[in-house]
């Protein structure tokens, strides 16, 4: 390890000599207090240790939290801990006061060691330090100083990545940012947790070493009463202190105990995980489909009525009616026809014209609406919009739990993990994505209802009546074609119906009966609408879960650049599908 210079010329600011770093003073006013103690305080020394120990959740880390600034007074209130002092000295900096090495270790994983360690020094530099680490070379120095100050190599340790190092590499790496950061206190929440002896060892003396040659003060939360002694060691200028906290009276806490009440056990079955999917994929996704299909539909039934509302066929079919009616009175009578013949005529035509197009535009208008948005439009953005909200929460879910080896701990309890997570999530899209297909088509078309006729473009009441003809038409099979002429004029009964039941298309277009059939059913509007946008999430949740468990390995750095290429792969995914349906569409008579 190399040396260290002194702490005014590393631009770390110095507390005044003799006088505590902070001191630190609470104590208990309720039964929810998890200590016994009434009171509990300690002051901290540069170069000081104080090891905290008691039973688990005695409070440890609560107090540990607040003293590093992660918590507030009402957080300890809530617990009926009170905050009788917490007084730094005021030479300290705030940013330089105290840093946190947690109990699981903690680094950027996106970084190598050396850059993590360049991003906290970078962090906290002063104007001072800026000076000082002016160029690259000094920079590069000073990173190295403080990777090997923790006992780690800089040419072999420095380019790892923290996927790459062991449990005692990755608490000295984090200790190395805590320093780089000119912290003058460091909460150590269980250092020595989930290490071999030899490392948890090493790990210690490193402790020690940091005191002795940083004046660093250290707040230990351990349960290794050996290992806390070797980092206690006395011969340290700062001294040491153990402080212990009791398990609160069961007596006071009886109260406390019987108000609590029966442990949460919900999302341990199928069926839960799938209500708790369908809350989660609909509710959150009721705003954004709103929001879409409202600026859609506005779009389009503003330029749809807009264009509609500026065609005008009087004068083109004037013009022709001048061209083509005139030479044939000509030849039926013999003579040119008169003035007041053709103008005659022409007004008829224009008489005509105006009572049939602005019911044709109408009608036009709000065929186009109703095929456009439940035949292509609604599926398809409704799928794109789920891609990302849908398939993206639900591949960054599958990639967590990759990452976290919760899949493999599902695989040793003997529970299959595509079961766990695909089939609540796959079951529940399917509900999800048809409703919210619907529930965003319907406001759109609702809107072009009220927008065309502000344009002069029909009427709401015709404007329903077509569109409602446009979503339902008649089913062309032959027992529902007979049972709709026969119900008219007689009371055949639905069982007669069901007796007599023949499913062939009354149209053909291919020469096959059966496949007839099948274009006519899925091609018929609201079947159509249900299976595209069943199929579309289907892709999208299948994908999903392909990117998410394809690589077995995965770390945390990985999930963000699973959950975009889920997305984008299954956005073109649903682009070319929706390519097959409408090709699909246009087997339809």
């Amino acid at each position: 390890m190399v040396s260290t210079r002194s702490q005014r010329e590393r631009g770390k600011s110095v507390p005044c000599e003799g006088s505590p770093l902070v001191t630190f003073s609470v104590s208990r006013t309720g039964p929810r207090c998890p200590f016994g103690n009434s009171s509990v305080e300690f002051n901290f020394f540069r170069g000081g240790c104080v090891w905290l120990s008691g039973h688990s959740g005695a409070g440890k880390s609560t107090l540990s939290t607040y003293l590093a600034g992660l918590s507030s007074d009402s957080d300890l209130r809530k617990l009926d801990i009170k905050v009788d002092e917490c007084s730094w000295d005021s030479s300290l900096a705030r940013g330089e006061r105290c840093g946190v090495l947690f109990q699981q270790t903690t680094l950027l994983d996106s970084l190598t060691v050396a850059g993590n360690v360049c991003v906290a020094l970078e962090a906290c530099a002063t104007q001072r330090d800026q000076k000082e680490i002016q160029s690259a070379r000094e920079r590069d120095f000073e990173i190295k100083r403080l990777i090997e100050l923790v006992g780690l190599d800089y040419a072999r340790d420095g380019s790892k990545r923290p996927t790459e190092l062991s449990g005692g590499m990755a608490r000295r790496a984090s200790l190395a940012l805590q320093l780089a950061q000119r912290k003058h206190l460091i909460v150590l929440d269980e250092p020595f947790t989930g290490l071999d002896r030899d490392s948890a060892v090493s790990v210690a003396k490193a402790l020690v070493h940091l005191r002795r040659e940083t004046g660093t003060a250290l707040l230990l939360i351990s349960h290794e009463p050996d290992l806390a002694a070797l980092v206690m060691d006395n011969g340290v200028q700062g001294g040491s202190e153990s402080i212990t906290l009791d398990r609160p009276d069961a007596r006071t806490c009886d109260g406390v105990h019987s108000a609590n009440t029966k442990p949460c056990l919900f999302g341990r079955t199928v069926f839960e995980r799938f209500c708790e999917k369908l809350g989660d994929y609909f509710l959150w996704s009721v705003p954004l489909i709103s929001l879409t299909f409202v600026a859609c539909g506005l779009a389009i039934s503003m330029l749809s009525s807009d264009i509609l509302r500026r065609i005008d066929v009087t004068e083109p079919v004037l013009a022709i009616v001048d061209k083509e009616v005139r030479p044939l009175i000509k030849m039926l009578t013999s003579e040119d026809p008169g003035a007041m013949t053709m103008m005659m005529i022409n007004m008829k035509v224009r008489g005509m014209l105006n009572s049939v197009v602005p019911g044709t535009k109408a009608t036009l208008y709000a065929l186009g609406m109703a095929k456009l948005f439940v035949l292509e439009i609604g599926p398809l953005v409704t799928a794109l919009l789920l891609s990302g909200r849908i398939g993206g929460s639900y591949a960054g879910e599958v990639a967590t739990m990759q990452a976290t080896a919760q899949n493999k701990l599902l695989v040793t309890l003997g529970v299959n993990p595509r079961k766990w997570s695909l089939i609540p999530a796959l079951s529940a899209s399917l509900i999800a994505a048809p409703l919210l297909t619907v529930l965003g088509t319907a406001l759109a078309l609702w809107l072009g209802g009220l927008v065309g006729p502000s344009y002069g473009i029909g009427t709401y009441e015709s404007y329903v009546t077509d569109v409602r003809s446009a979503i339902l038409p008649g089913l062309r099979l032959r027992s529902i074609v007979a049972w709709v002429e026969e119900h008219e004029s007689s009371n055949r009964s639905l069982f007669d119906f069901f007796l007599s039941l023949d499913l062939r298309c009354t149209v053909g277009a291919t020469g096959s009966a059966c496949w007839d059939t099948f274009i006519e059913i899925i091609t018929y509007p609201p079947c159509f609408l249900f299976v595209k946008s069943s199929v579309f999430m289907t892709i999208v949740v299948l994908v999903s879960e392909h990117a998410a468990r394809r690589r077995k390995h995965l770390t945390p750095r990985n999930v963000p650049g699973v959950i975009t290429q889920s997305v984008v792969m299954a956005s073109l995914a649903i682009i070319v599908a929706d390519w097959g349906f409408s090709q699909l569409l246009l087997k339809r008579q």
